[in-house]
């Protein structure tokens, strides 16, 4: 049972996997669908393949159904469960109420077993429906009809109970009885079974399901790219993400790519050291000091109330206008002071633009503040 539970765990770690793999690109999700899925193959065959080695205790028999029958004739199918052979078995049944017939049965047989079926053996057989020819040999009969069997074992002649298979005629089983031979898979496990799959997917698919959710919105909006970083309408919430990170809302520079984005912020509160943060597949991270710190830290910062970053979409709508690639392969939308001091003297915060297609680049400025391209 415990193994059967870990394989339904893995494999919903399976579909959860790959379910926010595809959704969100994260590779954690790859990696763990990565690993659960060997982990949910071993343990649902070891399951399998140990639980017929349990020895169960023999089904109930109803004695009223049993008969004595002959084993006329053994051969394998060529099929096993558990190392445990199928067997054919020519049987001359001599049931209590009705005429002895001659029957084909397959059963699955222990090993330890077969010698109480060798051909001319007396056994025990029930006969589940009495308008049909198929049985189930019982290894393990009442005591009653373990002595009938002894018995019997030792007549000859005319005082067999079961007759020369010569002298019975053939009835063959329905596709119906040996069908109720073979064992059923419990429903109840079955379901449950399922259920657990289906929780432990959604337990793993779970931390990502806004951009499950995001993703099929924009792909029923026939726009995909729209559940992106750079070309959706995230831009604030994601900017709240890295001021949450960074704990504070003084930035050098924030840039948002098509599937990520990178800010660049002080190492802590006040601090005139600059540090890179990350925000991608839903979170963020402090990847380390920047590469390149600014010259004069702190007339490079500033804060995200100066920007209203929902109007980065319209921006970029107006730079694909004017530089006229009007389906770019990759968009990038900066966000920084600028470099070089405005008429006042001032350094404004701006927005950058830059569109890249296969033949031709272009990008666009705007003041961050008043929404106006600059030149």
């Amino acid at each position: 049972m415990i193994l059967r539970i870990i394989s339904a765990l893995a494999f919903g770690a399976v579909l959860g996997g790959i379910v926010g793999a595809i959704a969100t690109g994260d590779p954690r999700y790859t990696i763990l669908w990565s690993v659960a899925l060997p982990v949910g193959i071993l343990t649902g065959l070891w399951s399998v393949f140990s639980f017929g080695k349990r020895r169960t205790p023999p089904a109930p028999v109803d004695p009223h159904k049993l008969a004595l029958a002959r084993v006329e004739r053994i051969t394998r199918t060529g099929f096993s469960v558990n190392d445990q052979p199928q067997c054919e078995l020519q049987l001359t049944v001599a049931p209590r109420h009705r005429a002895p017939y001659t029957t084909t049965h397959r059963q699955i047989i222990d090993l330890t077993g077969l010698a109480q079926v060798s051909p001319g053996s007396i056994i025990v057989v029930e006969r589940p429906d009495d308008a049909d020819a198929g049985v189930r040999i019982v290894f393990e009969p009442p005591a009653d009809w373990a002595g009938l069997r002894q018995a019997e074992q030792l007549r000859t002649g005319d005082d067999r109970t079961v007759p020369l298979a010569a002298a019975a005629p053939a009835w063959e089983p329905s596709a119906t009885a040996a069908a109720r031979t073979a064992k059923r898979a419990n429903p109840v496990l079955v379901i449950g079974w399922w259920a657990l799959l289906a929780v432990s997917a959604a337990v793993v698919a779970y931390p990502a399901y806004a951009t499950i959710g995001r993703s099929v919105g924009a792909i029923l909006a026939g726009d995909p790219a729209a559940a992106g970083v750079v070309e959706g309408d995230r831009h604030a919430d994601i900017v709240a993400a890295l001021e949450a990170e960074t704990g504070g809302s003084e930035f050098t520079s924030i840039r948002f790519y098509d599937s990520y984005a990178l800010a660049a912020a002080p190492s802590s509160p006040g601090a005139l050291t600059i540090d890179t943060y990350q925000y991608r597949y839903d979170r963020t991270e402090h990847q380390g000091p920047e590469l390149i710190q600014p010259e004069d830290p702190a007339a490079a910062l500033f804060d995200t109330s100066e920007v209203d970053f929902s109007r980065i979409p319209a921006f970029i709508e107006e730079a694909k206008a004017a530089s006229g690639i009007a389906d770019p392969d990759s968009i990038m939308v900066s966000v920084s002071r600028s470099m070089a001091p405005d008429a006042s003297g001032a350094m404004p915060v701006q927005v950058m633009v830059s569109l890249d297609s296969a033949y031709e680049d272009g990008y666009a400025v705007f003041d961050a503040a008043t929404g106006e391209p600059l030149p």
